[in-house]
């Protein structure tokens, strides 16, 4: 097949930003446990260059992964060579806190937590939390040196000395856009997809195919954009959110606690949707909930106005930009159509049939019309680093000019839309925009093609459901129609 993707011309215009995409599956370091953001990273310091990894560069990787990215069964180890007197590094998430007690008489230390050692009261400098104070929120990858130390009561403690962190740094929006210019709307896309860890030059990937997928990007650059994907198994739903950026938190199954969610009433530590940027519950099909109205009257006002609250917990509503993300499997017929196609609800717990609860969704991504993922689906070409690549799409959040234009180029039906209707069109043709025309050049044509119809699309999916479901949506009849003005 003849390869239509400009290697060269991504090279050329992003340099030391890109990455060749073969690099990281032929690496192994995915199969460790390192998500891609900080594996391309790694692999761009070490053994920087084109192609898969010879046999020398796979050692040089294997060699670094088993010396500084500590097992499973390593903590102990660490501990013990730390407490003979040892400086080790090791590569690792950390996270900073910094706990405040009423009536202290000291002025509190910022203290590190390292998951993968369960160390949770490391001394840190202050000079580094200033340098690097993400530490503070959903904390940084990075080498991480430790020591002990004995502090003046004379009791010892493991102590963070030094940290370089692997992530990129907040992006330059007025340079991104720029280099949007140099490409074409289909060479972006697929630049786009490429970036993401997909081949856009699949045969199975047609262009439908790849808006559906880019639309899992919307949560990224949409601050509050709430969304849904149901599809059968095996297309990949939650790859991209564990792989992108470690602002995101992937939570898959099992028990959801109102502790975990909003706000832990022993600790008084804040939850998921007040930590990260984007929290994705996977598998939803699979959900539980010890009292499931602890938790979904307080997501439904969340997911209403971007506040909440645990009655005796907080005294004031804790606000928050972050996206919800629900992925769940559903059962397909001999068609590859979903079985309920009126009640996409029908096999997810009871509440996800309420329509109140439904209609604070954006849309329902169809995961079906996405094929099943294969090895050789995998991205070869040149791409974006996956650490730069998240932290463009996070610093798009706050460019508001998108929707602007979104609001000032749709006109719609107001006898067939609905106030959230209207909103969640608008958020998800700016979403797209965002990551289709970060330069904010295009036609009228464009945005109706790439933008407008996808968003009115998923919205539909909601509608199809409420309909059939409550007759409150039968006056706004079956179809939602918007144009471009």
């Amino acid at each position: 097949m003849i390869s239509n993707y400009d290697n060269d011309l991504v090279t050329s215009v992003f340099q030391s930003l890109s990455i060749d995409k073969k690099r990281l599956p032929s690496s192994g370091l995915t199969n460790s446990g390192i998500p891609s953001f900080v594996a391309e990273w790694l692999l761009d310091k070490l053994v920087p260059g084109m192609g898969k990894l010879n046999d020398l560069e796979l050692k040089k990787v294997n060699d670094f992964v088993q010396k500084a990215f500590p097992r499973k069964d390593d903590p102990q180890v660490i501990n013990y060579n730390i407490a003979k007197g040892e400086i080790h590094k090791i590569i690792a998430l950390m996270q900073v806190r910094v706990k405040l007690e009423a009536n202290s008489k000291q002025i509190p230390e910022p203290l590190a937590n390292i998951p993968i050692l369960n160390l949770s009261n490391c001394e840190i400098s202050t000079d580094i939390v200033d340098k690097y104070q993400r530490l503070l929120r959903q904390g940084v990858w990075g080498k991480i040196t430790l020591r002990l130390n004995s502090n003046v009561n004379g009791n010892f403690n493991v102590s963070v000395i030094d940290f370089d962190p692997f992530q990129s740094s907040e992006v330059d929006l007025q340079e991104y856009a720029q280099c949007r210019s140099h490409f074409t709307t289909e060479q972006w896309r697929d630049l786009m997809f490429c970036s993401m860890g997909y081949n856009p030059e699949h045969p199975n990937y047609n262009h439908l195919a790849k808006t559906r997928m880019l639309t899992r990007l919307i949560p990224l650059v949409e601050s509050n954009y709430h969304l849904m994907e149901l599809a059968p198994k095996g297309t990949g739903k939650s790859f991209v959110y564990e792989n992108i950026n470690n602002k995101v938190s992937v939570v898959s199954g099992g028990k959801i606690t109102p502790a975990k969610l909003f706000i832990d009433g022993q600790t008084k530590l804040v939850g998921l949707l007040g930590r990260y940027d984007i929290v994705v519950l996977d598998e939803i099909q699979s959900l539980t909930f010890d009292n499931p109205d602890e938790v979904i009257g307080p997501l439904k006002t969340y997911l209403a106005n971007g506040r909440y609250n645990r009655s005796g917990f907080s005294e004031n509503p804790i606000s928050s930009d972050c996206s919800l993300v629900l992925l769940g499997n559903i059962e397909l017929d001999e068609n590859q159509r979903p079985k309920h196609r009126y009640n996409l609800m029908k096999n997810l717990p009871k509440f996800f049939s309420e329509t109140a609860f439904l209609d604070r969704f954006m849309g329902i991504l169809p995961g079906w019309e996405i094929p099943k993922f294969q090895r050789d689906m995998i991205a070869d070409q040149v791409g974006l680093k996956m650490d730069f690549f998240g932290e463009a799409l996070l610093s798009l959040r706050r460019d508001n000019r998108f929707y602007q234009y979104a609001q000032e180029h749709t006109d719609f039906d107001h006898q067939t839309v609905t106030g959230r209707d209207e909103t969640a069109i608008l958020k998800t043709a700016s979403g797209l925009l965002k990551i289709l025309y970060p330069h904010l050049q295009l036609t009228l044509q464009d945005y109706q093609r790439d933008c407008l119809e996808p968003a009115r699309e998923i919205r539909q999916y909601i509608r199809n459901i409420q309909y059939h479901l409550d007759d409150e949506y039968k006056k706004y009849g079956k179809d939602i129609y918007v144009d471009v003005k």
